[in-house]
This record gives structure tokens, sequence and C-alpha cells, in this order.
């Protein structure tokens, strides 16, 4: 299976900056097959967002020198299409355009996104290196560690699911057992 197939891109149009930095549509096909890809969810209302967008292009630009076969797709989660766009032209890779709901709403879907930013890496067989390598790719200003397998960082994947939404979901939940557990809540 490819990365195209497990996306469900095929005969999607992304979109793309050319070299004068206008927006043009390119074939999915064209522009991500055979290369690993790395998703990522964010928006332009969310501020952890802007802070990792612009380390994530200075990644990015550092990997595709020794890993051309590397491609960010970006996935909006904004609520207008002017502030998707105003957002993807600060951006230097792909994007899924704000107007296609349906494979916005797939990948979303796909990956169980719960908070941004996120970023799942696919291997170029679609198979996914890494469910979240944000916190990896924070700890990796020259992307040295690409793809981000999680092999060199488990203990900050695991840091990083106790700090999401759910982790600490289940952290209080767990400290509210307890509680009941040893009659401290009655």
């Amino acid at each position: 299976m490819s990365v195209i197939e497990a996306l469900q891109l095929k005969g999607v149009e992304l979109l793309s900056h050319d070299s004068k930095g206008s927006v043009k549509r390119v074939k999915a096909e064209d522009a991500l097959n055979g290369k690993t890809v790395g998703i990522y969810f964010s928006a332009s209302w969310c501020p952890p967002c802007h802070a990792f967008t612009p380390h994530l292009a200075r990644v990015y630009a550092a990997v595709k020198k020794t890993h051309p076969d590397f491609e960010i797709l970006f996935v909006s989660g904004d609520k207008t299409k002017a502030a998707a766009e105003a957002y993807f032209d600060k951006m230097p890779w792909l994007a899924v355009s704000f107007e296609d709901v349906a494979m916005r709403g797939r990948l979303n879907s796909l990956f169980t996104v719960m908070g941004i930013p996120r970023l799942v890496i696919c291997g170029p067989d679609g198979q996914v290196i890494a469910s979240d390598a944000r916190v990896a790719v924070q700890n990796d200003a020259e992307g040295e560690q690409f793809p981000w397998d999680g092999s060199s960082t488990a203990g900050q994947a695991l840091l990083g699911t106790f700090l999401s939404p759910r982790g600490i979901m289940m952290i209080a939940l767990i400290a509210y057992w307890i509680a009941q557990y040893f009659g401290y809540i009655k």
C-alpha cells in the first residue's frame, strides 16, 4: 500500500506554493508518491500552533536538504477560508484545500485528532511511523532524528501523552479514584 492509498488521497488536488509564492493546485499522487509524509493538523487561532509552526518550518528545511523525499501536508482546523489561507501562506509545504471539508474530516478521523498542533508521520508505504511527532520535532532543531519514530524519544512521547487533554483527564480520574478508595472523598 502506498501513502496515497493509506491517506485516501487518490485523485485529490492539494495546494502548493509556486516559485513566486502564488498558490497552485497539484495532484496528490505527483506530490506525495514514494515520500515520507508528515500530516500537520494546525489552525491560525491556536497559540501553541503559532509557536510550533515556525519551528517546524525550520526543521522541515533542514530535513529536506538530506531527505528530499520528505513532505508535509497541512490540514487546517480554521473556521474560515480566509484564516486558513492566510495561515497557509506562511508555510513552505502542501495543504489540503479548506474547501475539501470531506478530506479534512477523513484525515482528522483517520488519526483521531483530539488536539492541535499534531504532526503524524507516515512512511512511503502508508504505515504510521509516529502518531504524534510534535515533541520529538521540538527537541530536534536540526532534524537529525528524522523520521522521529519514537525510538529515541519514548520518554518524551509518554510525557506528551500525559500532557494531552486525554492524559490530563486520565490523571484526574485516577486521582479521584484513589481519593475515594482511601476515603478522602465521601
